[in-house]
């Protein structure tokens, strides 16, 4: 009987160190468990951030994917599509030149919209893994998420083009002078009278 005790306290103890204790979010309304070494952050529209971005952040993304995504996109040293569990998910990393290592965004759906999460490092681990895999589950199909992803990279090589083309034309324009300005007006109000429907 002694031994009986003395292996279920045993098992006890071990399973008490072993257990790690989470912290619950709501970003958003979904709800993630955060482990404890990034439980002291703050949540804040939106986003739940400890320290900093390049630290480790959870941030409802749907808002400004374009920016958020297609500027990522640019940067990364490495892309990867992979799966956490059952859920697609788009794993980005660049070397972050301010704090000497790598930073990654692992971006991830949850219900019909999509989250990132900002780490330090470059490998899914165990507790980043569990954030995903405890979220709020996806009706999302990897094809239609991957879709929202292309589409938006897409929609900001798109306006980083047209930013592109107005400075360009803004640096013509400067320098020409202002008799030759009125004669584009009278041009633009031309083409927008006779081809504006």
């Amino acid at each position: 009987m002694k031994r009986i005790f003395l292996l279920l306290l045993t098992f006890l103890l071990i399973g008490s160190v072993c257990a790690v204790d989470y912290s619950n979010v709501s970003i958003d309304g979904a709800d993630f468990q955060i482990p404890p070494q990034y439980s002291q952050g703050t949540l804040d529209k939106g986003k739940y951030v400890f320290e900093d971005l390049r630290t480790f952040a959870i941030l409802h993304v749907d808002d400004y994917i374009v920016s958020n995504y297609g500027g990522m996109y640019k940067i990364a040293d490495f892309k990867e599509k992979i799966s956490v569990g059952e859920r697609p998910a788009m794993l980005l990393t660049y070397y972050n030149t301010y704090i000497k290592d790598n930073v990654s965004q692992l971006y991830f759906p949850v219900g019909e919209s999509v989250y990132c999460i900002y780490f330090r490092g470059n490998n899914v681990t165990s507790d980043i893994s569990n954030i995903v895999e405890t979220a709020p589950p996806s009706e999302m199909t990897s094809e239609a998420f991957y879709g929202i992803l292309s589409e938006a990279k897409k929609e900001h090589d798109y306006r980083k083009y047209l930013d592109d083309l107005a400075a360009d034309y803004s640096g013509i324009a400067s320098t020409r002078d202002s008799a030759s300005n009125s004669n584009d007006d009278q041009i633009v109000k031309w083409y927008l009278l006779t081809h504006w429907r």
